[in-house]
């Protein structure tokens, strides 16, 4: 049975993968601070680890809240744990969460090959824990995640924040964006896809469809039986993923054709 250590495990993806997966895999949470290299040395030591899932970092809100920490957590970590792991015998597989973030706004869907252009600190970390990974690691997958949603997901993220707007009333100000959707539970089953098929790269994670922003809070306020107030700007971005990467080796998605559990 693989052992699968994963960081990050009170997360919104690190509790969906466990729960999922805990009978599938020999799957050791790490509960700890992740700046703490000595603390994941002791826990990994004699475990015979052979995959480490980083759930691990700050959002992109609490980033620009606390910008040392955020490097800290997001690029330092990660910097420390790859020099870790090139010093065991048996280097396990490392599988990095990355992000859509690191695109930019594309007219069309973006690809592995896609230019990267980071706006912000998040993402420019991101991509600067994606590019150390690649240059001193052999056995890794990166994962650049679109924008995932799921029960219990903080009200910091779009759909949770505009279910809480639309019952409370307030005015929601939206434009006529397009952005990429995946359920949380799709998304662990890429993380149990990658495992079992071995497979090593950057890949994109999301539904490769696109969705309106402004169609998805009309279908959320027709589902709580409540009308939004919306203002509507005329500003329109695009990003969505292109997963033909993903399903060339044979991974076959199974949600998101409606806006289902929104």
């Amino acid at each position: 049975m693989k052992h699968i250590c994963i960081t990050g495990y009170n997360s919104f993806i690190g509790k969906n993968f466990y729960k999922k997966y805990k009978n599938t895999f020999k799957i050791l949470p790490y509960k700890k601070n992740i700046n703490n290299l000595n603390e994941i040395k002791r826990f990994i030591q004699n475990k015979k680890i052979t995959h480490l899932v980083n759930f691990a970092g700050l959002s992109r809100i609490k980033c620009e809240e606390n910008k040392i920490d955020c490097v800290n957590t997001n690029f330092k970590s990660i910097k420390k744990i790859i020099n870790f792991l090139n010093k065991l015998n048996d280097k396990p597989h490392f599988i990095f969460i990355s992000s859509s973030h690191v695109y930019n706004f594309s007219r069309t869907k973006l690809n592995e090959k896609s230019k990267t252009n980071p706006k912000n600190i998040y993402s420019k970390l991101k991509l600067r824990s994606e590019n150390y990974i690649k240059r001193y690691y052999k056995n890794y997958t990166i994962l650049r995640l679109f924008n995932i949603y799921g029960p219990n997901q903080s009200k910091n993220y779009f759909i949770q924040d505009m279910r809480d707007k639309i019952k409370k009333g307030t005015v929601i100000k939206i434009d006529k964006s397009i952005r990429d959707f995946i359920h949380v539970s799709e998304v662990s089953r890429v993380i149990k896809f990658i495992i079992k098929k071995k497979i090593n790269g950057t890949i994109n994670v999301g539904s490769g469809k696109g969705y309106s922003l402004i169609k998805i809070v009309k279908y959320l306020s027709k589902k709580l039986k409540k009308k939004p107030i919306l203002i509507v700007k005329n500003e329109k971005t695009k990003l969505v993923a292109d997963i033909s990467l993903l399903k060339s080796y044979g991974f076959k998605t199974t949600i998101n054709e409606k806006y289902i559990n929104f």
